[in-house]
């Protein structure tokens, strides 16, 4: 099949070769009516026409690529399959603004599917829920100048940044709406152990008075020990299950998935702002543009909306 060339798509729609490069790269700064925008689109459609997207990486140096790894779900609760929905949204929206698209790829344990992903030419990496030793193995796949980002991972080291919720003044804004000193934590379940320990450390509970999510079973058998007292759950898909079993107590959710809706009205609520995935989208660009610089905010925290939570 003969190939589709710009100057083959230009006598189509019946313009100049440069018109159909400002349009099909992007280019911003010309002023285009939308109707030849349009006129152009349909003849490339018409045409069947491919961008060679190799061939402009090569050009520019850049894949306008960002990968999304998240480790493989097999065990995990059933809502790992959304809690990090709304993270990916607003990454995605805040990086395609900026002109990147996100790849997401599941990696499992023995990373038998990683050397496939690293084929392909990305320009930055967020991690999701990762352990530190995982997020520390994939780091050394990427060479100078590929950033990578940890959400939902314990880190304290200087060269990485990563994005996890204020834990601590969601806590305390909990116990806030509760009205009442909280008797119990439940905690969702993270594949970084430190991430949990953080939590712990910083909820100041007995230890016997903190339930990490194993199982249902496990989890009713907890809540069977304070039923009726007021507690705190990390994540609301977690509080969602825990009403199924304590009707009587009074639950405030730290909606570390970005979905108060879920349980509106049958429990307190309190919110994360989104904007530390707008923050983390930047640093990220700016990263791209600028590997030589240095960014000291290694630590983004999810800030807690206050007032009225709307759905």
């Amino acid at each position: 099949m003969k190939k589709v060339t710009m100057k083959v798509i230009a006598e189509e729609a019946g313009v100049s070769v440069a018109t159909v490069s400002y349009i099909l790269n992007n280019v911003n700064n010309q002023s285009i009516s939308a109707e030849t925008r349009e006129r152009v689109m349909k003849a490339a459609q018409r045409l069947n026409y491919k961008r060679n997207l190799t061939a402009l990486a090569l050009k520019s140096g850049k894949s306008e690529l960002i990968g999304v790894l998240l480790p493989d779900q097999t065990g995990e609760p059933y809502w790992a399959r959304y809690r990090y929905s709304q993270a990916l949204y607003h990454l995605g929206k805040h990086l395609n603004d900026a002109g990147y698209q996100l790849v997401v790829s599941y990696i499992d344990p023995q990373f038998s599917k990683l050397p496939i992903l690293l084929e392909r030419e990305l320009d930055g990496v967020f991690t999701l829920n990762a352990s530190s030793s995982i997020f520390h193995r994939i780091s050394k796949h990427y060479g100078v100048g590929i950033p990578i980002i940890g959400i939902d991972t314990s880190l304290d080291d200087p060269l990485f940044h990563t994005v996890v919720p204020d834990f601590e003044a969601g806590i305390e804004e909990a116990a806030r709406r509760l009205g009442a000193e909280p008797q119990f934590l439940l905690i969702d379940h993270y594949v970084d152990h430190g991430m949990t320990e953080q939590i712990r450390e910083m909820a100041g509970m007995d230890e016997k008075r903190m339930h990490v999510y194993s199982s249902a079973s496990e989890l009713e058998k907890f809540l069977a020990q304070y039923s009726g007292l007021p507690g705190v759950v990390i994540n609301e898909f977690l509080c969602e299950q825990a009403l199924r079993f304590d009707t009587a107590g009074r639950l405030a959710a730290l909606c570390t998935s970005g979905c108060p809706e879920l349980i509106s009205g049958r429990a307190e609520t309190v919110v994360f702002d989104a904007d530390a995935y707008r923050e983390a989208a930047e640093v990220m660009i700016q990263y791209i543009a600028r590997p030589q610089d240095h960014y000291p905010n290694n630590h983004i925290l999810q800030k807690i909306v206050h007032g009225e939570t709307l759905a």
